[in-house]
């Protein structure tokens, strides 16, 4: 095998841009509206972009998700914690919603059809860990 030069033992990658912002600057992004934004987030999850956690922090991912939708759009959010209570939830979107400037003129909840229904099953207290809802923004 041979030598690398100019590695100096580095892993692929590792040293690169140091001292150059440029480079490790996240990218800008132009803000951008929709008539219909999907914020379906994972319970729970670690990305080198940073951590989801939908249970006790849903709020920075609605509002973002608030303010990507033109007026008059729908926001159709989700969340698949059985330990966040609906009516909790659709009051924590609302707020963001607000937060950010844009008023809710509508909320409906989306329920799985069928009151036995096997792909997201209700838990034995009754409660459905899927929640899902349209929020219409102005």
């Amino acid at each position: 095998g041979g030598a690398r030069g100019g590695r100096g033992g580095r892993g692929r990658g590792q040293g690169r841009g140091r001292g150059r912002g440029s480079e490790s600057a996240p990218p800008i992004v132009e803000r951008a509206t929709f008539d219909v934004v999907v914020l379906d987030p994972p319970t729970s999850t670690k990305t080198k972009f940073g951590a989801v956690d939908i249970e006790n922090d849903y709020q920075s991912l609605a509002k973002p998700g608030a303010l990507c939708v033109k007026p008059g759009g729908v926001l159709v959010a989700t969340n698949h914690s059985a330990k966040v209570e609906l009516d909790d939830w659709l009051d924590i979107v609302s707020r963001c919603a607000s937060k950010a400037g844009r008023e809710v003129l509508s909320v409906e909840t989306i329920a799985p059809d069928g009151a036995d229904d096997d792909d997201f099953p209700a838990l034995d207290d009754g409660r459905r860990p899927l929640k899902v809802a349209a929020f219409t923004l102005g």
